[in-house]
């Protein structure tokens, strides 16, 4: 077994963190614009630099009037530069705990599958050696594997190197 996860993540600490999130949504719900894949895909792309990028061409035409076109709605370009630098370190924290909970759901789930597979090829075995009970739990466990039990075993991860 692989045993790449250990601990355990408390019920009641896991409840609460969902209650902090959940809540944190409630408040910024009213003030977010969701999107489309499709409308997301017609937007410009922005990263970290393009943030740094914005904050300097909004400080320069903050200073001086001269350096914005006469089409530039200065007023909404306050507006979407403010709401930027508002949620930029809010995104930069919530992407670092998506990604340290998809990670540590990646590694408790690899554990556990791998677990789960020792005991369907266990149940497996017991079915055709006519354990008694072991046929029906090997036919529901084969209809619910990912694969639909046909093509044998996940790929197993490459080692790190």
């Amino acid at each position: 077994m692989q045993d790449l996860f250990q601990g355990i993540i408390p019920p009641d600490k896991a409840a609460e963190a969902l209650g902090f999130f959940q809540k944190g949504m409630a408040i910024l719900t009213p003030y977010l614009t969701p999107r489309t894949p499709e409308q997301r895909q017609d937007m410009l792309k922005m990263g970290p630099a393009t943030v740094d990028f914005i904050a300097k061409a909004h400080g320069y035409a903050t200073a001086n009037e001269k350096f914005r076109p006469v089409i530039l709605d200065m007023e909404e370009f306050d507006a979407d530069a403010a709401s930027l630098a508002t949620l930029a370190p809010l995104h930069r924290l919530l992407g670092g705990i998506d990604l340290d909970v998809d990670s540590t759901m990646m590694t408790s789930g690899s554990d556990s599958y791998a677990a789960a597979l020792m005991v369907y090829n266990n149940v497996k075995m017991l079915a055709k050696a006519g354990f008694p009970g072991a046929q029906a739990a090997y036919d529901d466990m084969r209809a619910s594997l990912p694969n639909g039990g046909k093509g044998g075993a996940p790929k197993k991860p490459k080692p790190q190197g």
